[in-house]
């Protein structure tokens, strides 16, 4: 399956019916979701691998692993709604996917690769934090989007917490009027995809 294949499968998923802005729920477009995963892919981290996607949200990027030929794909949340919806959407592409609800603070697994669009911490500062570290633990390899701002934070973080950041990417994620303190339609913000990896 090609990148374009992949992102018209992605549109056909079921977004949130009710976002919670502290958890930061923004939906996170199929075209970059296709775009991480079709990259991730071509460098080896898909394929017949396990994929963890933590904070997996209604499971785009869970759904996209399974679709390209991820061997065991988990997705983790701790919205019992957002695991709903993750559910009826692997269904309705009949993949086969693990959906765990549960703090990602709290989980603890094994996984090849992590897939990850964490809240950005603009309700909850430091919201970001327990994706990164539980990442490190999870995985040796992990594609995690975050805002520009905080990049002298990333890189820092992930340094103290046992990992080298050995890829970043700046991409324009558009954030829809998904909130009533939101005054545009759509506003597009710069974030940095880090591919970073466990030293041991």
């Amino acid at each position: 399956m090609n990148k374009k294949q992949l992102e018209i499968k992605l549109t056909t998923l079921n977004g949130f019916k009710n976002p919670d802005p502290k958890l930061e729920q923004y939906q996170t477009p199929p075209g970059i979701v296709a775009s991480i995963v079709h990259l991730a892919y071509m460098q080896g981290n898909i394929k017949n691998q396990k994929v963890i996607d933590l904070g997996c949200g209604t499971g785009a990027f869970a759904i996209a692993a399974k679709l390209m030929d991820a061997e065991k794909v988990v997705g983790v949340d701790i919205d019992p709604k957002a695991i709903e919806i993750a559910k009826q959407n692997s269904e309705k592409l009949n993949v086969d996917v693990e959906w765990i609800q549960k703090d990602v603070s709290e989980f603890k697994g094994y996984s090849d690769t992590v897939l990850q669009n964490p809240p950005f911490g603009a309700q909850s500062k430091g919201s970001d934090r327990p994706f990164i570290k539980t990442a490190l633990n999870t995985a040796k390899t992990t594609y995690s989007i975050h805002n520009q701002g905080t990049r002298d934070f990333v890189e820092k973080y992930v340094r103290e917490h046992g990992g080298q950041i050995v890829e970043m990417t700046t991409i324009l994620f558009p954030i829809g009027r998904t909130f009533n303190f939101h005054k545009k339609k759509q506003k597009p913000v710069k974030v940095n995809l880090y591919k970073f990896i466990r030293d041991s």
